[in-house]
């Protein structure tokens, strides 16, 4: 073991150098573009919803998808829907996100 550990540098491997990282390693812009990133998923997400709940989807299960409680789902949705569905519409996911709700809130007081 002494031999490998004291053998010279003929028998030594050459540490390689460290490699940049393929987005060029500058954190402002990384942040920069996460933050972007982040900004689209909150724009995109609610029309998103809205569209999964018409097509028959479980408020809860959707709200899940977007890594979101219902509540939260329905906060976010409501903010977009206010102003970009017709009011049919809107009643009906609203109603979909308020029985959701109104479950898991039955199903925490019961524990």
């Amino acid at each position: 073991m002494t031999s490998v550990l004291t053998g010279g540098r003929e028998n030594a491997r050459r540490v390689p150098p460290q490699q940049r990282r393929p987005d060029g390693g500058d954190p402002s812009a990384e942040l920069t573009r996460l933050a972007a990133l982040a900004d689209l998923a909150r724009r995109s997400t609610p029309p998103i919803m809205h569209r999964a709940i018409l097509a028959g989807g479980d408020p809860a299960s959707v709200a899940a998808a977007a890594r979101l409680s219902a509540a939260q789902a329905h906060i976010r949705w409501h903010e977009w829907a206010g102003t970009s569905v017709p009011l049919d519409e809107y009643l009906r996911v609203h109603t979909a996100f308020a029985d959701a709700i109104g479950a898991h809130h039955d199903v925490i007081q019961e524990i």
